[in-house]
């Protein structure tokens, strides 16, 4: 259950382009580690990174435009999970099966079935590893 809590989200940065542009030398990439996880990840940009206390979430767009969520522990214990992900005014929201995350006002929401089980604060991460 926790491990799902750092999975998905919703965040603060609506700011970049959906379509699949090339990316300029100033558009940080998403971490190797994490684009060989997103489907067709090659050269996909880093949109926005967050870390909890004990998790990681890294927001990516693929150079087809496609969002992608990732979410893991911090400390490496599980593998981590990608999650398509959508940008909206407030933030962005991800799913994966009956769980949804979003991030909005420097917080991560996990709902389960409609039900919010948990929150935590987040800290934007310039340089996610």
């Amino acid at each position: 259950m926790l491990f799902l809590l750092g999975l998905v989200a919703r965040g603060c940065d609506s700011s970049k382009e959906t379509g699949g542009s090339a990316r300029t030398s100033s558009t940080p990439s998403c971490p190797d580690r994490i684009a060989a996880e997103l489907p067709d990840g090659d050269g996909a940009e880093l949109v926005q990174a967050f870390h909890t206390k004990n998790k990681q979430i890294t927001l990516c767009r693929t150079t087809s435009g496609s969002l992608y969520y990732y979410g893991e522990f911090s400390d490496g214990r599980e593998k981590g999970i990608a999650m398509r992900a959508t940008a909206a005014s407030s933030g962005y929201e991800a799913r994966n099966g009956e769980y949804r995350y979003v991030i909005h006002d420097g917080v991560v929401t996990v709902y389960e079935s409609g039900r919010q089980i948990g929150e935590e604060q987040l800290t934007p991460d310039p340089s996610p590893s």
